[in-house]
């Protein structure tokens, strides 16, 4: 069974003032302007949690929180994170990416 390609939406980052500020704090962080952005929506299991792996039916619901992410491709195998809401400070947070052969 072949996967579905996500849908794709082109915005203008000016239009939209969540965008514009991640954008902003993306530059003040790294220094330079991300290159594309990608929104994962929430989700909730109304029936199903844990049983979709063995089978079973689920019934998964989208909810208006979300996971809004800034990119800017590197040529290095050092992914660094940070999380913009001040609630819950980033530490620095950066991993190393190593493929395996």
């Amino acid at each position: 069974m072949a996967a579905e390609s996500p849908a794709m939406r082109r915005v203008q980052v000016a239009e939209h003032l969540r965008l514009l500020k991640l954008k902003e704090m993306f530059n003040s962080k790294f220094g330079s302007i991300p290159k594309f952005y990608v929104r994962a929506p929430g989700r909730v299991n109304i029936i199903g949690e844990h049983i979709d792996y063995c089978g079973y039916s689920v019934l998964p619901m989208a909810i208006e929180q979300d996971v809004l992410i800034a990119v800017e491709p590197v040529k290095t195998y050092t992914l660094q994170l940070a999380n913009t809401n001040p609630l819950y400070p980033s530490s620095g947070l950066q991993g190393s990416l190593r493929q395996r052969l």
